[in-house]
C-alpha cells in the first residue's frame, strides 16, 4: 500500500471514530455540523477538481468523465445525507459506500504511474464517502431501515450504466469489462451477460450481509418492546 492509500484509510476510519469519542464524552453540536459540512464540502471540491483535471488533460469525454461510476452516485448520496440527513440518501451511501467505495480503497482501479495529486484526488474522494457514512452511523446514529430502496436504486444504476456504456463505449461500473488492476471482479465469469448478472447478485449478497445486523437489532427491539 502507498502512503496515500494508507492516509486515506486513516481518514476514512479514524476521523469519524475520533469525533464519535469526543461526542460521546460531551456532545459538540457545532463540531458535529462542522465535520459533516467539511466532509461534504471536501467531496464536492475534490469531485470538481477531478472534472477540471480531466478538462485540462483532454479526458473530459462522455466515455471517460460522466458521473456514472457507482462511487459518483454514492458521493451524491453521502453529500445529501450529510447536509440534509436524508434517510434515502443515507441508505444509498451506506450500502454503496461500504460495499463498493470501501473496496475501491483497498483495491484502487487506478494506475500507480499517475501523478501523485491525481492519486490523492482519487483516494480523498473515496475516503470521504466512507468517512461520511461512518460519521452518520456513529454520531447522529442514522440506521438503514430496509433493503427495498437500495435494491431499486441499484437496479436503476445498473440499467443506466449499461445504457450509457452502450452509447459511449465506456466502462462505467466496470460493467463492460474488468478493470486492469486486480480486484474481486477477476473471479467473475467471462461471458458478458453472466459477468453482469454475477456483479448484480454479489452486490445483493453484500447488501444483505451488512443489513442483517441492523435487522436483528430491529427485531430484538420490537420483541423486547
Amino acid at each position: 500500500m502507498s502512503l496515500l492509500q494508507l492516509g486515506s484509510l486513516a481518514l476514512a476510519f479514524l476521523g469519524p471514530v475520533v469525533l464519535w469519542a469526543m461526542h460521546r464524552r460531551r456532545p459538540h453540536p457545532l463540531l458535529e455540523r462542522s465535520f459533516a459540512r467539511g466532509i461534504a464540502g471536501m467531496l464536492v471540491v475534490v469531485f470538481a477538481a477531478i472534472v477540471v483535471q480531466k478538462a485540462t488533460d483532454g479526458t473530459l469525454t462522455a466515455r471517460e468523465a460522466l458521473p456514472m461510476q457507482l462511487c459518483d452516485w454514492a458521493l451524491i448520496a453521502v453529500v445529501g445525507a450529510l447536509l440534509w440527513r436524508s434517510q434515502t440518501c443515507f441508505e444509498l451511501g451506506y450500502f454503496w459506500g461500504l460495499c463498493g467505495t470501501l473496496q475501491a480503497l483497498f483495491t484502487p482501479a487506478i494506475s500507480r504511474d499517475l501523478a501523485w495529486w491525481k492519486q490523492a484526488a482519487f483516494f480523498l474522494d473515496h475516503a470521504g464517502i466512507v468517512a461520511g457514512v461512518l460519521f452518520l452511523l456513529l454520531v447522529p446514529k442514522m440506521r438503514p431501515l430496509g433493503l427495498g430502496r437500495i435494491v431499486l436504486w441499484s437496479e436503476i444504476y445498473i440499467a443506466s450504466a449499461l445504457a450509457v456504456n452502450a452509447l459511449t463505449g465506456g466502462n462505467y461500473g466496470f460493467l463492460s469489462h474488468r478493470p486492469e488492476q486486480a480486484s474481486l471482479l477477476d473471479l467473475f465469469p467471462d461471458a458478458r451477460w453472466l459477468y453482469v448478472a454475477t456483479i448484480n447478485a454479489v452486490a445483493l449478497v453484500f447488501f444483505t450481509a451488512i443489513y442483517l445486523p441492523w435487522l436483528c437489532v430491529q427485531r430484538r427491539r420490537s420483541v423486547g418492546g
